[in-house]
């Protein structure tokens, strides 16, 4: 056990008593059962929506960099990813190489990360343990590992949940560099400098960690010296040493950080720069389900990410987050480290909301600020239990917490290995999130899903044994048919698209479906024949093929016979009246040929389960447009743009064609200049050149037909 510093020993020389001793041993034994536990709870997880895909063939990439020494430089080739560190995957992908585990390396790295999880708790418990004893340590440990949104993530998040375990370890030794004042030891500083090191080599935002070195330490001086002794003798000297340790957990920091993150050391501060740039502005924009709204990352409220902790932890970690704002005076030095933690805790997410950086995915890309929550909200319990003065309000106390802690514990039993989708009462839990927040956005059910297709084929034989089954799905799942790829060919289609591909068999989550058809009329579909159930609430399902009505139906529109593609069509809806995509393309249809009343009837079926849905505003504005009911199909527009304003051109096109035809030529140029703005949109150039040509403006003419050029 490692000597304390003489400050620590003072504190607690009071509290050493035999209860002390027995939370030590309290605090072992729950060490020893995460460390046991997480690793087998592990291997039940399915494969984040992105490892498959992206994370382990990029670290391959670096493996051959690495094995190479250096020569191999492909990982730097045309990708955006170089810039956020692998360094976690890459040392997993040398453990998969070195000892042969190709075929199985999906559940090496899973358990891998499970490891990481578990010293991402223990750092929660030993920080609990350094600022408050034994017993801060033992509740820390309970409210950490019964966090779904974080036990669920130590499962297969080899991204965020690494992060966090460095960034928490990092967060430790900047205590005890601080507890060891004013002689912080080398041991410390080297232990501190390696965790800022590799969390920086995961990602970039890791210099963060330093950056609270810095302030911390800073902070620290100035409040146990007076103003006027700051730069006394005594006090240069101690700031020497400092300086001294610091610099040596700087170099450790960068030794650490260039080994893991080559991309850094070809061009130091150029590349670093360069990735902290894109870290801050993240070119993609993604589809988010919030407050019941389909919006992209760069329309999310800036009280995103603060909202989806509070409604996705247990209440117990927030009552006790609040409870220790108000006992920090009854705590040595308690403000201070109140202000570190939640400091910790509540700046980048400040920072996220203050810049509008770009998240998404609910608030996984802030993981790494939840554990100086769970800290505080330890130490907070903690300090009821020392504030009772009889030893029956210290037993309530202390079993308080882990009595509240009883909604999550339970929901881990019941829904393992989905622990990630937790919610708490503030929304009614999963039953009260569904429709309005997203769920399972790694696609963790897909796992369930493709062993239910490859069981059911083994039962009951293929659908057709002449040819491979063919199995539709939106992100990759090859690794759960790879031992038995002669009988299974997987095509990725997405949810709105499906019948746009020949299959046997679908399977998607609920991450892919429109969450306004999550109706009971419309969801499940009628070929639905198995769902991935959470609290009640399906999360994924499989669709087996019955009826290939709305596939041919499709072909036949595709290929302009709309006779045929007809027919199809309303058998598709005999089958399932509730087939977006059928009643989608059928309205399309009937609006091309002129059959207004029929396209109007199924609107109104349309409109009936899912209102106000994307697709539906779009068929109904060229609905009304083509009929000449301009004021609703203005009306219908500007709904469209109101409610999806980057999701579709569509909204803004039939603006602009109702405003040319009323003769309202400002307006419709107006609205032309926006839809070329987001693309290329060769229509939207026709018709302002035809505008143009109505005005006269043979400049304006002339350029826009060299652009029109360019696109052919």
């Amino acid at each position: 056990m490692r000597r304390e510093p003489e400050s620590i020993v003072q504190i607690e020389a009071s509290s050493q008593t035999s209860e002390q001793s027995w939370w030590k041993w309290v605090f072992v034994a729950l060490v020893a059962i995460i460390f046991v536990v997480l690793p087998l709870m592990c291997l039940d997880a399915g494969n984040s929506r992105d490892e498959e895909p992206w994370h382990y063939p990029y670290s391959l990439r670096y493996y051959q960099y690495y094995t190479s020494l250096g020569q191999d430089t492909s990982y730097i080739d045309d990708t955006p990813m170089k810039f956020f560190g692998f360094a976690f995957d890459n040392v997993v992908t040398l453990i998969i190489k070195a000892f042969g585990f190709e075929n199985n390396y999906m559940t090496v790295r899973h358990v891998c990360n499970a490891l990481a999880g578990a010293f991402l708790m223990l750092f929660v418990g030993l920080l609990a343990k350094l600022l408050g004893g034994w017993r801060a340590g033992s509740l820390a440990l309970l409210l950490i590992f019964f966090s779904p949104y974080i036990l669920g993530h130590s499962l297969n998040n080899l991204k965020d949940i690494p992060l966090a375990a460095c960034g928490i370890g990092a967060i430790y030794y900047i205590a005890w560099f601080i507890k060891e004042y004013p002689k912080p030891t080398l041991k410390t500083s080297l232990k501190m400098g390696v965790l800022l090191g590799a969390a920086i080599g995961i990602r970039p935002g890791g210099f963060l960690f330093f950056a609270y070195f810095g302030l911390f330490v800073l902070v620290y001086y100035l409040m146990v010296n007076k103003p006027r002794q700051y730069f006394s003798k005594s006090n240069i000297a101690i700031l020497k040493k400092i300086f001294v340790q610091a610099a040596v957990a700087s170099g450790a920091m960068l030794v650490v950080m260039f080994i893991l993150w080559p991309y850094a050391l070809r061009d130091p501060l150029h590349n670093i720069v360069d990735a902290l740039k894109a870290m801050s502005n993240h070119p993609g924009a993604y589809s988010q389900v919030f407050e019941g709204k389909l919006l992209f990352s760069q329309d999310l409220p800036w009280y995103y990410c603060i909202k989806n902790i509070c409604i996705t932890s247990p209440i117990v970690v927030l009552m006790g987050g609040g409870v220790q704002l108000f006992a920090a005076h009854r705590q040595p030095k308690g403000w201070f480290w109140t202000f570190v933690l939640l400091f910790c805790f509540a700046f980048p997410i400040f920072w996220i909301a203050f810049t509008k950086a770009i998240v998404y995915g609910g608030w996984r890309h802030v993981m790494f600020v939840y554990p100086t929550l769970v800290v505080a909200a330890a130490l907070g319990f903690n300090t009821l239990v020392n504030w009772a003065k009889n030893k029956k309000l210290k037993i309530v106390f202390t079993v308080l917490p882990v009595v509240l802690l009883f909604d999550p514990f339970i929901f881990t039993v019941k829904n393992h290995p989905y622990e990630n989708l937790y919610f708490n009462r503030f929304v009614g839990g999963v039953k009260g999130a569904y429709g309005n927040y997203d769920l399972d956005v790694l696609d963790n059910s897909k796992r369930e899903a493709a062993e239910w297709i490859l069981a059911d084929v083994a039962k009951n034989g293929a659908p057709d044994p002449t040819r491979k089954t063919l199995v539709a799905t939106w992100h990759a799942s090859d690794y759960y048919f790879r031992k038995d790829t002669d009988n299974f060919s997987i095509n990725y289609v997405r949810w709105e698209k499906r019948n746009t591909a020949d299959w046997d068999y679908a399977f998607y989550s609920i991450a892919g479906i429109y969450h306004l058809l999550l109706s009971k009329e419309a969801y499940p579909p009628k070929n639905t024949v198995h769902q991935v159930m959470v609290d009640g609430v399906p999360i994924a399902l499989v669709l087996k093929r019955e009826d290939r009505s709305s596939y041919y139906g499709r072909a036949a529109l595709q290929q302009g016979n709309f006779a045929e593609a007809e027919t199809q069509y309303i058998k598709a809806l005999e089958y399932d009246a509730y087939d977006d995509e059928a009643l989608a393309d059928l309205v399309e249809l009937y609006t091309r040929t002129g059959h207004y009343d029929s396209a109007t009837r199924l609107v109104e079926h349309w409109q009936s389960f899912v209102k106000d849905g994307l697709a539906l505003l779009n068929s109904m504005a060229y609905l009304y447009f083509y009929k000449k009911d301009f004021a609703n199909a203005l009306q219908t527009a500007n709904t469209l743009t109101k409610l999806y304003p980057r999701h579709n051109i569509d909204g803004l096109w039939v603006a602009a064609n109702v405003y040319e035809q009323q003769d309202n030529l400002g307006e419709a140029w107006r609205t032309l200049n926006e839809i070329i703005t987001k693309q290329n949109h060769k229509p939207a150039y026709e018709l302002m050149l035809n505008i143009a040509n109505r005005m006269g403006d043979e400049d304006t003419v002339q350029q826009i037909s060299e652009r029109l050029k360019k696109l052919e």
